[in-house]
């Protein structure tokens, strides 16, 4: 759940990149006839992104009528085989911070997913606004998702502001072995019904239960050092480390599992007296 820059280029150039060479007709010429409806459909699209009615955006767009597998070739025949195409492809999939995939935060991200699936908005296959990096995992969950309406609506890495305050939370349950747990806690100037999205989209991701798995791991390598920084030097030295170590990731990716884990350790006096020593 990370945000990103929208891609600068154009659905217009996207179009001229997959048709350059292609040799499969009549897709070529189907697809440039197609162009100046792209380009109206992605003003549309901008538009809704940032009043976030992606989900009534299906009444607004020109009609597809027989070219749907068309404009979807684009995307599989153009955008991700041709070189001209992949090119463009790899600059989307250059977006993700660190390489990170912004809808889960943590795995890397390889490939782009469709907002809006193209298989339901086909003159949409190709517009950059809605092709946002993504690791396997979650495109793969994603899937043809197409929300019904605006609480259905998974977050948009490209329109959606989280906010700067820390929202992502864990909580340190401190049995043998210690786990952590992680939550939303919501923005200070979020509204309901944002609010109910951002849960949901941490819900549809499976994110608490990822998050937990990958701190698990973090716990065990991590417990070593803890120990060793703890008898030298006390716990508030631990507390500390753990503290910058939040900061750290604060500093590069602002809300994540790792921060959110530290963070949760430095509040822990179960932890940082010695509470490492049990995991």
């Amino acid at each position: 759940m990370l945000q990103l820059d929208i891609p600068e280029v154009t659905v217009a150039e996207a179009a001229a990149a997959v048709t350059l060479r292609m040799r499969r007709q009549p897709h070529s010429n189907r697809i440039e006839a197609r162009t100046s409806d792209m380009k109206a459909a992605e003003v549309l699209y901008l538009a809704a992104g940032r009043d976030g009615t992606l989900h009534d955006l299906s009444r607004q767009l020109p009609a597809t009528g027989s070219d749907g597998e068309y404009l979807e070739f684009a995307y599989d025949g153009g955008l991700v085989t041709s070189k001209a195409g992949r090119d463009i492809y790899d600059q989307i999939l250059a977006g993700a911070p660190y390489e990170r995939c912004p809808l889960c935060g943590r795995g890397i991200a390889t490939t782009l997913d469709h907002q809006l699936p193209k298989s339901e908005y086909p003159i949409l296959a190709i517009t950059p606004a809605n092709l946002v990096p993504a690791c396997n995992k979650c495109n793969q969950r994603k899937s043809s998702k197409d929300p019904a309406d605006e609480t259905e609506t998974l977050l948009h890495p490209y329109f959606d502001s989280l906010g700067t305050s820390q929202w992502l939370e864990a909580r340190i349950h401190e049995d043998s072995p210690a786990r952590a747990e992680y939550f939303v806690r919501p923005g200070g100037d979020w509204s309901a019904t944002f609010t109910d999205r951002v849960v949901r989209h941490f819900t549809f991701f499976g994110l608490r239960r990822q998050y937990a798995l990958a701190a698990a791991g973090k716990l065990a390598t991590d417990r070593i050092q803890h120990s060793g920084l703890l008898k030298r030097a006390g716990p508030d030295e631990l507390r500390l480390h753990l503290q910058e170590a939040a900061a750290g990731y604060w500093s590069t990716a602002g809300n994540t599992w790792e921060g959110a884990l530290c963070n949760a350790l430095a509040d822990s006096q179960w932890y940082v007296n010695g509470g490492m020593n049990e995991i």
